[in-house]
C-alpha cells in the first residue's frame, strides 16, 4: 500500500517537474523577449511569433538550446553588439532595457513562454533563417523561401 501511495505521488508530480525544467529563467526569459522585440517588435505579434519560430527551428525544438541560438554572435543582427564581442551573453542589459520599453514588451514576454512551453505555433513553415524582404543576402543562396512577414523574408535550409 505505501509503495503503490509512493508511486502514485510521484507520478502525478511528473508532469510539473518536466514543464518546470523547460521554463527559462527570468534573464534568459528577458533576452529571448529582447531579441523578439529589437528584431519585429514594428512588425507585431505576428513577426515576432515568426522570429521566436526561427529560434525554435534553429534550436531542434529543444528549449535547452534556445538561449545559446539567441547568443550566437552574429545570428540577429539586432543583438551583434552583445553577441560579437568575444564574450557571447555579456553585455545584454543594455538590450533588455532598451527593448522593455517597448509597447509590444509584454507581448513578447508571452511570445517566449509559448516558445518554452511548446505551445508556439510556427507560421514561418519550418524558416530557421530570415533577411529583409527587400535584399536577399549571399547566404540565402541554396535556401528555400517559406513566406513573408512584415518586413521578412523567411528562409529554410536545405
Amino acid at each position: 500500500m505505501r509503495t503503490t501511495l509512493l508511486t502514485l505521488a510521484i507520478a502525478t508530480m511528473l508532469p510539473f517537474v518536466s514543464q518546470a525544467e523547460t521554463l527559462p529563467d527570468p534573464w534568459e526569459r528577458q533576452i529571448v523577449a529582447a531579441c523578439l522585440i529589437l528584431e519585429a517588435a514594428d512588425q507585431g505579434e505576428t513577426g515576432m511569433q515568426a522570429v521566436a519560430a526561427v529560434i525554435a527551428n534553429r534550436g531542434g525544438k529543444d528549449p535547452a538550446k534556445y538561449l545559446d541560438v539567441v547568443r550566437k554572435p552574429y545570428a540577429f543582427s539586432a543583438l551583434n553588439v552583445s553577441t560579437s564581442r568575444g564574450k557571447p551573453g555579456q553585455g545584454f542589459a543594455v538590450l533588455i532595457t532598451r527593448a522593455s520599453k517597448d509597447i509590444n514588451w509584454a507581448k513578447a514576454l508571452g511570445i517566449v513562454d509559448s516558445l518554452y512551453a511548446g505551445e508556439l505555433k510556427d507560421n514561418t513553415f519550418g524558416a530557421d533563417h530570415y533577411s529583409r524582404r527587400d535584399k536577399l543576402p549571399s547566404w540565402s543562396h541554396g535556401m528555400r523561401a517559406t513566406t513573408v512577414i512584415g518586413d521578412h523574408l523567411f528562409f529554410k535550409s536545405p
